[in-house]
């Protein structure tokens, strides 16, 4: 910690009362945290790290399990050939299987950066309004900045096999690289003086492991639709903010409207997703899941996709009084509870923008494909913008 002023009996005193909020607040400078979690494990700040550790395993988005094209075995000719002429969305699934006997691999990396935690900039977070009681001796502090940052690096590796003409099996391995910091200052009200705390982490660890499973139900001239399985496996740490820490199975249904030609080479098609991600621990923390997309391909060689993707959790983030701390009134002299940082509880709803496509760049067998993420709506925690580039083969 350093001393803000000149030495004085006063202005040690001060600095020690301001050390005490500190440890109650934001932990101390330079502690060794054996997680993020455990930077903001304090009785005021706690609550937030339970809610990022809770956040952000839904909020770091998994490509579709669903390859780029597909195949079908022509009994005429002996031959795989192309099923698809369009390339397909990368964050909504197709009801087209892959083709019996075909594998599909894929290598993503993409790019997470919080920024906004219910509109407000998560690094310039501040709390003067009121002031504080802490918890520890009963003093008044402000919070004049309550800065974090946190960004997630990850790279996917996504394996499709086609095990019959109507059954595709999927495993998804993310690998995250993480880093999370806080600046805070803490004023005490009674005689003015600051503290600043300063702290710094990075973690590198597997996130949430998916298997996946897809069976096509119909096919026909009104299009495609199938029914899907994703288990989410908790294996990626949610103290780091790496995972969601419970087992969630999320039954799917797909489906796909008939490619429609324009011409000139040029078609289009449409996608719909729709289904529950049940939690394991508690089934009222639930969400539904939901996408609607649609694709533009030219000449079977480049696909542009477009949709919109939404998460409905079941319930709030926390129940009520979760984020609430103790206040005075400075006018009145009354004490009340309100949530620190004006953190909400409700339900975090999230709807996105994806904006991306796929090419062919090696006779049908190597894709490359690219995306990004938009914002739509500011509940919860979220990012302005999620980037995403990678390459895919089958064969």
């Amino acid at each position: 910690m350093e001393d803000p002023g000149p030495e004085g009996p006063g202005v040690r005193r001060g600095a020690a009362a301001i050390a005490v909020l500190v440890a109650a607040c934001a932990g101390v400078p330079g502690a060794r945290a054996e997680t993020f979690r455990e930077i903001l494990e304090r009785p005021i700040t706690r609550p937030v790290g339970d809610a990022l550790a809770d956040s952000i395993g839904h909020a770091l988005p998994i490509t579709a399990a669903s390859a780029g094209v597909t195949f079908s075995f022509n009994k005429a000719t002996h031959a795989w050939e192309r099923e698809t002429d369009i390339l397909g969305q990368l964050y909504l699934e197709r009801p087209r299987p892959l083709g019996r006997g075909k594998l599909n691999l894929s290598v993503s990396y993409q790019w997470m950066r919080i920024d906004t935690v219910d509109g407000q900039d998560l690094d310039r977070l501040s709390d003067t309004r009121f002031p504080i009681v802490s918890p520890g001796n009963g003093r008044l502090f402000t919070v004049p900045r309550f800065g974090l940052d946190l960004d997630t690096h990850q790279v996917t590796t996504s394996v499709t096999y086609g095990a019959t003409d109507d059954l595709d099996l999927n495993l998804t391995i993310p690998v995250l690289y993480s880093r999370f910091a806080l600046n805070g200052i803490l004023r005490d009200v009674a005689d003015r003086h600051e503290q600043r705390a300063r702290v710094r982490s990075s973690k590198l660890g597997p996130g949430d492991v998916f298997l996946r499973a897809k069976y096509r139900l119909v096919h026909g001239a009104w299009g495609d639709l199938a029914a899907g399985l994703v288990l989410r496996a908790p294996a990626g740490n949610q103290d780091n903010f790496q995972g969601t820490g419970t087992w969630e199975p999320a039954p799917m249904l797909y489906a796909a409207t008939p490619s429609l030609s324009l011409g000139y080479g040029v078609g289009l098609q449409a996608y719909a997703n729709g289904g529950v991600e049940l939690n394991g621990d508690d089934v009222d923390r639930s969400a539904g899941r939901f996408g609607f997309g649609l694709d533009c391909a030219v000449k079977e060689r480049f696909t542009a996709a477009v949709a919109v993707l939404g998460r409905e959790p079941f319930q709030g983030i926390a129940p009520p009084g979760f984020f609430d701390v103790a206040r005075v009134d400075p006018s009145t002299g009354r004490r009340f509870m309100a949530p620190v940082l004006g953190l909400e509880r409700d339900r975090a709803s999230t709807y996105d923008l994806s904006l991306g496509g796929r090419m062919n760049l090696w006779h049908d067998t190597v894709f490359g494909f690219a995306n990004v993420i938009l914002p739509l709506n500011r509940d919860g925690f979220r990012s302005d913008v999620i980037p995403l580039a990678g390459v895919e083969a089958a064969f």
